[in-house]
Parts: C-alpha cells; structure tokens; sequence
C-alpha cells in the first residue's frame, strides 16, 4: 500500500475503531450508576439520585438526561429535576490534579450555563442562572433548616481559597422574580416563622448584588420586594481566618403585611419598634456563629 494512502487511511480505519467501541461496545449502564454514585457521596449520601440517560460528548464531555435527585429517608419528597445537563471536562488540569467542568444544566424552563473548578486549595465557578429554579439549592440549604422555592436570573463568579478564605474573591448579581421560604424555627422552637413570600413579581425587581474582596464581603443591595416580607439591607460581611470569625455589620429596613403579623404572634410585641413610615428599621452584627439581629430595639432570639 503507497505510503500516501496509508497515511490517509490508517487514522481513519483508527476513528472507526474508536467510534464503534464509544458507541457500540462502552458501558454506559456501568458508568451511569458510578456517576450517580460519585454524585450521591459528594451530596453527603443523603440524596439518592437517578439517571435517566448518559451518552457521550465528543471524547471529553458526556450528556445526562432526565435526571432525578430525591431526599433519603422522606417517603413524600419532591424530586429535584434536571431535564438535561451537558458536562464537558477539562483534561489537561486532570494532570496536575486539579478538575475543571464546563456545565450546561436545563431545568424545565431555566438553565445554568458556566465552569467548575477545583485545585488543591482553590474551588470556584463562574455561572449564568436564566429562570434557574430554586429547589436545586434546596440540596444544600436544607442542611441547616431552610427550605426555598422560586426563579432566579443573573451571574454568580466567586474564586475561594479553602485554606485562606481572606483571598476569596468574587461577584454575585441576582435578579429573584419569585422567592418562598418553608417553615423555620430559631432559639430550639421557641421562635417559629411560617411559610413565607419572600419576592414576587414587582417593579423594581428584587436584587442581590454582592462583590467579594479580600474575604469580605461587600452587600451594595439585598432587596427583597413584593412578598408578605419585604427587606433591603445593605453592609458589609468582614472576612477572617476562620469563617467562625466573619463578622456581620448590616443594616436595612423592614416591611410587613398585616396578615404576616398575625401569623406570628411575637411580632404584635414590635409595634413600639415602627417608623412614622410603618417599616422597622433592621440591624445585624456579631459574628457568624452567633450574629445579633435586631428589629429597632428587639432583639429577635436565635
């Protein structure tokens, strides 16, 4: 065979080969249930989830679909869905041991688009939400007793240092047309909030803008409009070595809907900490383990 045509047709006859065990002879079942695995484990081992599909996205990249992550434990849990979510990896810091993760994530009608990284002592991600939905967050949040529903837009770019969280820098810009908050407790039970609309549709739209300098973090805006709680609050969240250390130094105001007072009988005591323009003035400091939240001169028993 001339040399010419050897060159043409030996890469070719290789591609073939590879082609047909990608498609024909890799096991994907296989794969799919280590996938699901490693997933279970790095949520905590308190979800299980399900994998619909997995095929495979040129050489580096793979795609899931119909993709269900539910509670352990909960008979009645809601399924968080991902209806389809591309993942294409980075193969050149696997050398060094580090992971990067292109993501393309579709949950019904939202998505994520955006990078994961992780180094040695360094993690980050820099991602667009679009009518992302909320419940996602609910793996993570629901550790430490909340409970969210709702739509967010906007970009999340945050670099952290896990050894020394005074380099973590980073930008958070939110828009949050529709937010709910289950039922919480503070103070061991003694202090109980109901079920709450956070945001709703409204003009201005509710806003979190947030930039990360040196471990601190600076909040321009938290606005939470046109639910049964309404709340603006600006200040900043110093950084330290220690997270225990972060310290907080907020201020804001608060709106409350009539029936939300009624709900919740502790608030009728706040009558006397109203402004002449029926919100309550709102402050929040001490440190991150044990912060102080204030409503004029109440202090609320967490």
């Amino acid at each position: 065979m001339p040399l010419a045509l050897k060159v043409i047709v030996y890469p070719l006859y290789t591609i073939l080969l590879l082609f047909f065990f990608f498609v024909v002879l890799f096991p994907y079942e296989s794969v799919k249930l280590r996938v699901a695995g490693e997933m279970e484990k790095a949520l905590g081992g308190g979800y299980s989830i399900q994998i619909g599909r997995l095929t495979p996205f040129p050489m580096t990249g793979v795609i899931l679909k119909d993709v269900e992550v539910r509670e352990r434990g909960v008979a009645d849990a809601k399924p968080v869905k991902i209806s389809k979510a591309k993942l294409k990896f980075s193969l050149l810091p696997l050398l060094s041991g580090a992971f990067s993760v292109n993501m393309d994530l579709q949950m019904g009608s939202g998505s994520l688009k955006g990078n994961f990284f992780w180094k040695k002592i360094n993690m980050g991600m820099n991602g667009k939400f679009q009518n992302f939905d909320l419940a996602i967050a609910n793996l993570f949040t629901k550790k430490i007793g909340v409970e969210l529903a709702g739509l967010m837009n906007g970009q999340v770019q945050m670099d952290i240092n896990e050894q020394d969280p005074l380099r973590n820098e980073g930008h958070i810009l939110l828009e949050i047309p529709n937010l709910k908050m289950g039922e919480m407790s503070f103070g061991g039970g003694v202090f109980q909030l109901p079920a709450l609309e956070l945001a709703q549709p409204a003009s201005p739209v509710s806003t979190i803008d947030i930039s990360v300098v040196h471990g601190t973090f600076d909040i321009k805006q938290f606005e939470l409009v046109g639910g049964d709680v309404s709340l603006k609050a600006d200040g900043k969240i110093y950084g330290a070595r220690k997270m225990d250390n972060y310290r907080f130094n907020l201020k804001g105001v608060l709106n409350l809907k009539p029936e939300v007072i009624s709900k919740i009988p502790i608030l009728s005591t706040l009558e006397k900490q109203k402004s002449p323009d029926g919100s309550y003035p709102l402050t929040i400091t001490g440190r991150l383990t044990s912060p102080s939240i204030r409503i004029g001169e109440f202090k609320v028993p967490i």
